[in-house]
């Protein structure tokens, strides 16, 4: 760690280690710095930055430095002004997006309120679909799935974007509605004058390919540009560096492919493999040493990252020691029988932790492979009494239609007979009951097969729906759940549904079981949907970040995805099993690489102890070991403890 002010009095340097120098008093013309996991990239930009000015003289506003996001832009800033004091102020940081934005806004006139906000993208997209009559199913997160999917289109050369022909294959809806619903999504944002960020990158392109004087204006000023997080790049960000750093080629790159984990927003890794070539001379630095994670930690996770084929070839080296007198191994890889067991494991651990000054219970995390996942587990939590944090968006899966289906059939089961809450599962399956055949507001039998007498095939299914109803009032939540899959037909809906909305075979089917699995510490419906109720109040007041400045205090919950860039003394990687990490999605050869890619990524949040726990069965179904593991269970013969 530099000491404020230190390159101010010239002492900088001695702080750093020998390839950190390195890359800290690279010069001028293209520089790589491949910089693994805790290598102190951070430090080495602030620093690189602190010796142009200190060293070489260069003026603070010639001084590009892009990040991928806004509170690593502060930070740098923030370290940059300990370094070197008021001159700090006047190098630029910034997101791809505030600086793009800022030089559309000298040309264009655009402001902050030209950007569509995420909200207003998907009320367009609603608005849309619901004119064109397009049925989405789990609504909320259809549309923030077709919304990826348009930047997906906006920004890759290889899709036609007017999409004539099929163009796209949306794994929502058709090729037909996608094309259309593509159209009017642009037309209406043109209509507004708004534009969002995947524009702001594209219309930067456009005005520096289209005005060359525009360009050498922008090349004038940033002369010497430096980029964190390169893996993360996509190829409309890397064609804009490339423009802007053309004049001088002092374009100093940072990151690590073996982190890019952004394929889904269009990062290319193939873009740190190919950088020698589209900058030929250019130097190449490695930032190998690892001053985060215990020795074993680096170990294990290179074992894994070794694996993948398409990476630039390092030896990331421990630059810690372990600490003396700890017994307890680095690396934990469990196996047990269930997501409870799995849990109550965690449980012991915490409250270890919590009893044990020395212990850092406020510095553990749990990583997680999905947004789903995320949602299981915040309900766990609350059930356990672990308080926690997340970074992410937590999305209630009671909230999910098929949560709601299923409570729907225990309230009616319950006796709530109103028409309005009977009309939303009388056909969940089909059942060809009438929505003319109650006219009151509350529903009887007998009014239902009067109005379908003569219909034989009908009035057996009423009959029967009822008698389910009778026998479902008698059911704890679990068998309830159970019966209403596969004893009243729901499971075949489901199936017919996900054939249907061109879902994926399974999804629908694993999401009712995740809430059968919800389902099973409760002895009534009533007590669990009181239960359902406390936990939207604490899901809100997550979602609300209200303890925002307490965020580094506490059990934090969050996406894999989410801990990028971020680190804890102790790290619990849950469910490492095949079909979830790896995605079960993830089926060519390079999309598993990113898989493995992702969960080198989790593994290395470790300071000093990392949890690699698996499970046997999830929902009654047999679930297999990551693959992902083998390479660190191959040696070793297990024994599970539960």
């Amino acid at each position: 760690m530099l000491p404020e002010n230190a390159l101010l009095y010239g002492t900088g340097l001695s702080f750093l280690s020998p390839s950190q120098i390195k890359a800290v008093t690279h010069h001028t013309g293209p520089c790589e710095v491949i910089a693994g996991p805790g290598s102190g990239k951070t430090a080495v930009i602030t620093s690189r930055t602190a010796h142009l000015i200190s060293t070489h003289h260069v003026d603070p506003s010639n001084i590009l430095t892009i990040t991928f996001t806004r509170s690593a832009a502060l930070e740098m800033a923030a370290r940059a002004g300990r370094l070197m004091g008021d001159r700090a102020s006047f190098v630029t940081y910034g997101t791809f997006h505030s600086v793009f934005l800022n030089i559309l806004r000298h040309t264009y006139r655009f402001t902050s309120d030209n950007i569509i906000t995420y909200s207003t993208q998907i009320g367009l997209l609603r608005e849309i679909s619901e004119a064109l009559k397009i049925e989405l199913s789990d609504r909320n997160r259809t549309l923030s799935g077709l919304l990826c999917e348009i930047s997906r289109v906006k920004c890759s050369p290889s899709i036609n974007t007017d999409l004539k022909g099929g163009g796209f294959e949306s794994a929502f809806i058709d090729s037909a509605s996608f094309s259309e619903l593509f159209k009017r999504y642009k037309k209406r944002m043109s209509d507004l004058r708004l534009i969002d960020f995947d524009d702001m990158m594209l219309l930067s392109l456009e005005l520096f390919k289209n005005r060359p004087e525009t360009l050498e204006r922008w090349q004038e000023r940033f002369i010497f540009i430096q980029v964190d997080e390169f893996q993360d790049l996509d190829k409309v960000q890397y064609e804009l560096l490339k423009l802007l750093s053309g004049k001088y080629k002092n374009l100093f790159a940072v990151g690590d492919d073996d982190q890019s984990i952004y394929g889904f927003r269009g990062a290319d890794p193939s873009i740190m493999m190919n950088f020698s070539e589209d900058y030929p001379g250019a130097e190449m630095l490695y930032l190998s040493e690892n001053f985060r994670s215990d020795p074993e930690i680096v170990s294990a996770a290179g074992k894994v990252i070794a694996q993948n084929s398409l990476r630039l070839k390092k030896n990331v080296v421990p630059g810690l020691e372990r600490e003396e007198g700890d017994g307890e191994k680095a690396v934990d890889i469990r196996e047990f029988k269930d997501r409870d067991l799995e849990t109550e494991a965690l449980k012991e651990i915490y409250d270890k932790a919590c009893k044990d000054p020395k212990e850092a219970s406020g510095n553990m995390a749990i990583l997680l492979r999905t947004n789903e996942l995320l949602s299981y587990f915040a309900e766990k939590l609350s059930m356990l009494g672990i308080p926690f944090k997340c970074r992410d968006r937590i999305n209630n899966i009671y909230d999910n239609f098929i949560a709601e289906d299923i409570l729907d059939y225990l309230s009616v089961a319950g006796g709530d007979m109103r028409r309005s809450l009977f009309y939303k599962i009388m056909n969940r399956p089909y059942r060809g009951i009438s929505r003319n055949a109650v006219s009151g507001e509350m529903v009887s039998e007998s009014e239902i097969l009067k109005f379908h007498r003569g219909d034989l095939k009908t009035t057996a299914e009423i009959r029967r729906l009822f008698m389910n109803l009778k026998m479902l009032s008698k059911m704890k939540p679990y068998a309830a759940v159970h019966y209403i899959l596969y004893g009243m037909g729901y499971e075949r809906y489901l199936k017919s549904l996900s054939s249907k909305k061109k879902q994926e075979d399974g999804e629908f089917i694993r999401t009712a079981l995740e809430i059968r699995e919800c389902a099973k510490p409760f002895r009534s419906a009533v007590s669990w949907m009181e239960a359902i109720e406390d936990y939207r109040g604490e899901l809100e007041r997550i979602n609300r970040r209200e303890d925002k400045k307490e965020e580094n205090t506490g059990l934090c919950l969050m996406t894999m995805h989410a801990s990028k860039g971020l680190e804890f003394d102790e790290v619990f990687l849950f469910d490492v099993n095949e079909r979830i990490i790896p995605y079960h999605k993830a089926c060519l050869p390079e999309e598993r690489e990113e898989e493995r890619r992702l969960f080198y990524t989790a593994m290395t949040r470790a300071k000093k102890r990392l949890h690699l726990w698996y499970i046997r069965d999830n929902t009654g179904k047999k679930m297999e070991r990551s693959a992902f593991l083998d390479v660190l269970c191959k040696d070793q013969d297990e024994d599970p403890e539960n």
